[in-house]
């Protein structure tokens, strides 16, 4: 049996779960399942994720939200939205406790305990690996 008290230095398919968002109008969001340490790695993509870049009125507006709008107007969405990776529903927040390192993925920023909700900072993935649309909501925590 795992044991949610012990802080890891590692996550697997069996470290977060989604649920409600504590932020207001955010929907679903990650929550850790176990205790996990500053800088570990965060399984919140599979080895096999795939995306595409995509001309923007090919995309349903329900599924934008999704997709990271690019500087030429194209969207960097997933290749098949039927098959979400779990790190797809992460919230923005100014106080994030997930880093993205490009080309790495993304790694605890501090030490998260078991139930606290994840959060990436949209400001990182816009610098990263494209650029925040006009008039594009962030949910704030």
């Amino acid at each position: 049996m795992r044991d949610s008290l012990t802080m890891r230095k590692s996550t697997d398919r069996f470290s977060f779960i989604l649920k409600p968002s504590t932020v207001a109008g955010a929907g679903v969001g990650v929550f850790a399942l176990h205790d996990i340490a500053k800088d570990t790695f965060l399984e919140l993509f599979l080895e096999n994720f795939e995306e595409e870049l995509v001309a923007e009125g090919a995309v349903p507006k329900e599924l934008q939200g999704f997709c990271i709008p690019q500087k030429d107007g194209k969207l960097l969405c997933p290749k098949l939205f039927n098959r979400l990776d779990i790190g797809n529903y992460l919230n923005h927040s100014k106080n994030n406790n997930a880093r993205l390192e490009n080309e790495k993925g993304y790694f605890a920023k501090r030490d998260i305990k078991a139930g606290e909700e994840m959060f990436a900072d949209y400001r990182e993935v816009d610098s990263q690996l494209g650029e925040l649309g006009e008039g594009e909501p962030y949910y704030e925590s």
